[in-house]
């Protein structure tokens, strides 16, 4: 079956207007049943489709005939926006992370962590400002030289240490 790549808008579900021609006042439906959502660009307003259809089908009004490597660069574009939006987002949720030490402990201990992190800390040959964290500290930052120690000495992955640092957030003394 032979197709053509199109942009387009979501439609009124009622009256059928694009919305870059009018706001959705009753709900959004796309603007034909035969298009296939490639991708949508939601860093536009409004949003804009990116599909395709069946060679035979007309153009709904809002939709715009591209060319086939127009369609693969948006598509591959969105794509990539979405991956560094959610590098972003991650990033940020890491750097907004703080727990109690109770709570670092607390979940460190429920993981089986404790013991190894207590041995590491009593090694002279960790560095004293991790100790001095362990021994002093109030908090406990996801972001932190001494977290950074703790999880490359105790080999976890970045996720492994967000689960620890979600578990302990729900610690209550």
């Amino acid at each position: 079956m032979s197709i053509k790549h199109v942009t387009a808008y979501y439609v009124d579900a009622q009256d059928g207007r694009p919305a870059s021609e009018a706001p959705l006042r009753h709900g959004l439906k796309l603007p034909s049943e035969n298009l296939v959502v490639s991708a949508v660009d939601r860093r536009e307003s409004p949003p804009l489709i990116i599909g395709t259809l069946p060679a035979s089908e007309p153009l709904s009004p809002g939709m715009q005939l591209i060319e086939e490597s127009e369609h693969v660069t948006r598509v591959n574009d969105i794509e990539h926006w979405r991956e560094s939006n959610s590098q972003r987002e991650l990033a940020k949720k890491r750097e907004s992370m703080v727990v109690s030490a109770f709570q670092a402990f607390a979940a460190l201990d429920a993981a089986g962590y404790l013991d190894q992190v207590e041995t590491m800390m009593a090694d002279p040959e960790t560095p004293r400002i991790h100790r001095l964290a362990f021994e002093k500290a109030q908090e406990f930052r996801r972001l932190s030289p001494t977290v950074d120690h703790w999880k490359e000495r105790l080999e976890l992955t970045e996720a492994q240490c967000d689960e620890l640092f979600e578990n302990a957030a729900t610690i209550v003394a």
